[in-house]
């Protein structure tokens, strides 16, 4: 299936502890490369270990990045990034931990709705922000992974910045402003945090899946045209003519729904495709391998 490069996008936020609230940024050096520039990010606190996502700008270099907790200078440990999202994480020092308050429970960003209203802090009510829609096409062009669209009442957030549901659960991460829309976001869904982390946790990296099928972004069924011979996907039983209805839990109606579903497969973690093959409904467990070449 065709890749591309994820369109540009970015967050703001505010961080709390129990008592006060503390200005957080992620100061990133420029890239020594044609392109190169410093950027400013926000982050939010994963884990009670000083586990930090932020989201960095193109052009910035994840290997030079500091936090600044008030007007204290916090060195951070490089864990790993995703080219794709541009999602990177971070280990604070053990004595860093306790100034960047309450830990961000995770939510759940596939059953926001258009107009459903979330917030720029998990206990903040007055920032608030409505779901526009999810996008996964950009001028035409199947993106990598969707994004959530978001109007703003205000400017836009830093990217890195939390965005919350109503009952103060992280459901993603700001990426950038919309171009021409100063007031509206693309935003990273939460469970990319989530599968960047597994993926480091089990594979100590990140990278993108291959399971061996190809199918034509045209046509509007997601269907199989070919599988090639010795794939995850052939030895899992999948044909040609098959059209995928859902992968794991997501259920899928076209190829760039195809695409964001391919996103989060995981190398080596078996996941359960569902297929109309004729008329019949049929299950197959397919365990993905790294895409060739990543």
């Amino acid at each position: 299936m065709k890749r591309l490069s994820l369109l540009t996008i970015g967050i703001l936020g505010a961080s709390f502890s129990f008592s006060q609230v503390f200005a957080q940024t992620i100061d990133f050096g420029a890239l020594k490369s044609k392109g190169g520039k410093k950027s400013t990010s926000s982050c939010v606190l994963l884990d009670d270990k000083g586990t930090v996502a932020t989201v960095v700008e193109l052009g910035s270099d994840v290997n030079n990045a500091t936090l600044t907790i008030g007007d204290k200078k916090v060195p951070l440990t490089f864990v790993v990034n995703d080219a794709d999202s541009r999602v990177a994480i971070y280990q604070l020092p053990a004595d860093s931990v306790s100034a960047m308050g309450k830990v961000a429970e995770a939510g759940v960003s596939s059953t926001l709705t258009p107009s459903q209203a979330v917030y720029t802090s998990a206990m903040d009510r007055e920032n608030v922000a409505r779901v526009v829609s999810r996008v996964n096409r950009f001028q035409g062009k199947v993106l990598p992974l969707a994004v959530l669209r978001l109007n703003h009442g205000k400017a836009v957030p830093q990217p890195g910045s939390g965005i919350y549901d109503a009952d103060g659960k992280l459901v993603g991460l700001v990426r950038q402003a919309v171009f021409n829309a100063p007031e509206s976001s693309y935003c990273l869904p939460v469970e990319v945090v989530s599968r960047i982390r597994k993926d480091k946790e089990r594979n100590g990296r990140v990278s993108r899946c291959w399971i061996g099928i190809i199918m034509d972004e045209l046509v509007a069924a997601p269907i199989v045209e070919s599988v090639r011979p010795g794939s995850p996907a052939k030895k899992a039983g999948l044909e040609n003519g098959d059209v995928i209805l859902s992968i794991g839990d997501t259920k899928v109606r076209e190829y760039a729904q195809v695409v964001d579903a391919f996103y989060y497969l995981i190398a080596g973690v078996p996941q359960k495709f569902s297929v109309l093959r004729g008329t019949e409904l049929k299950e197959f467990e397919v365990t993905p391998e790294v895409s060739p070449g990543r």
